[in-house]
């Protein structure tokens, strides 16, 4: 009979999985951090800057079924992989456009800008498509609580870069500085999303138990968080001490689910343990057999 621990192995590394994954699709809260320096670098009007950060939404109703049927067909891990890829592309892509190391020939660079938000906004649709819908399949019973909380951890996890961007570069400015951001999260675009691919599973086990254990503490980890982030943003933060304590408190607290998906992963990537009988004969630990079958 399979071990508690390895029949909560899947919807763990799920939910843990799209819980950081989740976290790319909030690259969009970054705009207020590096949207000054493009309208600064590039000369755009208050109306050419707003179309970058809202004529992408226009494109939901036709990307978000397609990015749908992509992760159904090919799974969550390809849906990730996909989606990351691409929006980390077109987030260098802006980068570039922005300081003027890619330039756009006939086409305005405004218009340029807008071009690639709608497509890092098509990449975005596929990530959302597996890290939203998966959790949903390995907590049949307590699919809103579990869709909840990786929806909440993608607000917050925006607040914890801004935060983390204001300690190690400054408060934001209209300085072409500001732009690095956009590198920033390209950086974690990618990065989230394939270490969700690594960890998502392709399907539920119908042998797996709902953890309803790491639903509670991911709960009061996140309302942690929230209260951390929210003293963040009233203490002052400029070479503040209390500030930057506090956000490398958002950080631990950001970064401490990661456990809970990779423990079932570790015995995966160690070498085989094994113990020698007295004959001196060496055998697979009886501990490994059930962490397999999670």
């Amino acid at each position: 009979m399979p071990s508690r621990a390895a029949t909560t192995s899947l919807p763990r590394r799920a939910f843990v999985a799209c819980l950081y994954a989740g976290c790319a699709t909030g690259s969009f809260y970054g705009f207020g951090i590096y949207g000054g320096a493009i309208q600064s670098s590039l000369g755009l009007s208050d109306a050419s800057l707003a179309n970058i950060n809202t004529v992408p939404y226009a494109l939901g109703f036709v990307s978000a079924p397609l990015a749908g049927r992509v992760t159904k067909a090919f799974g969550p891990a390809a849906g990730l992989l996909l989606g990351g890829a691409i929006q980390a592309a077109l987030q260098v892509a802006m980068y570039a456009i922005a300081t003027g190391a890619a330039p756009t020939g006939a086409i305005d660079p405004g218009t340029a800008l807008v071009l690639c938000a709608c497509v890092v906004y098509v990449g975005g649709q596929l990530i959302s498509s597996a890290a939203f819908s998966t959790p949903v399949l390995h907590f049949r019973r307590k699919r809103g609580r579990v869709v909840s909380l990786v929806k909440a951890f993608v607000g917050l996890s925006g607040a914890v870069v801004s935060q983390t961007y204001v300690v190690a570069f400054g408060v934001p400015s209209r300085e072409p500085g500001a732009l690095r951001c956009l590198l920033i999260w390209a950086a974690i675009s990618a990065g989230t999303c394939f270490f969700g691919a690594a960890c998502i599973p392709r399907s539920p086990s119908q042998q797996s138990r709902e953890p309803a254990a790491l639903l509670r503490l991911c709960f009061w980890l996140l309302l942690l968080l929230c209260g951390a982030s929210m003293a963040a943003s009233l203490v002052p933060q400029t070479g503040s001490p209390l500030h930057t304590g506090l956000v490398g408190l958002l950080g631990l607290l950001a970064l401490s689910p990661l456990p809970l998906a990779l423990g079932p992963l570790l015995p995966l990537l160690a070498p085989a343990r094994s113990r020698a009988s007295p004959g001196g004969r060496a055998f697979p630990s009886p501990r490994r057999a059930p962490l397999l079958a999670g």
